[in-house]
């Protein structure tokens, strides 16, 4: 009977450690599992220069925030995970298209869609995590958003794809999410 005890609890305690998500660099959001029988391909040594693409929206984009963002911070903890440290991590992300109105300030957003930006918190999170952000002016002009303010994370580039090319052509990975 003990020795059933013993296994339930160990069973029981496994499930528990493997099924906690962790964030082992940004706090809320991004959250990750270990993985221990994972073979380390990350070299720490090595600077890892990401430009994520995000120009897709949410089904409900007034109330969800943008998924591209969370797998952004799931990157990020990934690779804090794996032992990188945060000075050799360069993450940029080019926002455009449906993606283009995340950018928007909580007054500005609240102006427009009547509640607050659901994106606010993320941006910022990842923002003070070293992260760039760059919004396609080609899409603020084309959805009418020019005249509205901007979460101050947010840069604006000539285009998205000027952005995209030229991250790429200095040594960025391309992830679209």
């Amino acid at each position: 009977m003990q020795f059933k005890i013993i296994l339930v609890f160990f069973i029981f305690s496994y499930t528990i450690s493997n099924g906690q998500k962790k964030f082992p660099a940004l706090n809320k959001f991004g959250g990750v599992y270990d993985v221990p029988e994972a073979t380390n391909i990350i070299d720490i040594k090595k600077k890892y220069k990401i430009v994520v693409d995000v120009m897709n929206a949410e089904k409900n984009p007034n109330t969800d925030f943008n998924r591209a963002y969370e797998l952004t911070a799931r990157l990020y903890n990934l690779y804090a995970l794996a032992g990188l440290p945060k000075g050799n991590l360069d993450i940029v992300v080019v926002i455009h298209n449906e993606a283009s109105p995340t950018i928007l300030s909580d007054e500005s957003f609240e102006k427009e869609y009547k509640t607050k930006n659901p994106n606010t918190e993320i941006i910022n999170t990842l923002g003070e995590a070293g992260v760039k952000f760059f919004v396609c002016g080609q899409s603020l002009r084309a959805r009418n958003l020019v005249e509205y303010s901007k979460n101050p994370n947010i840069q604006v580039a000539h285009g998205a794809i000027l952005a995209l090319s030229h991250f790429q052509n200095i040594g960025y990975s391309l992830l679209k999410l």
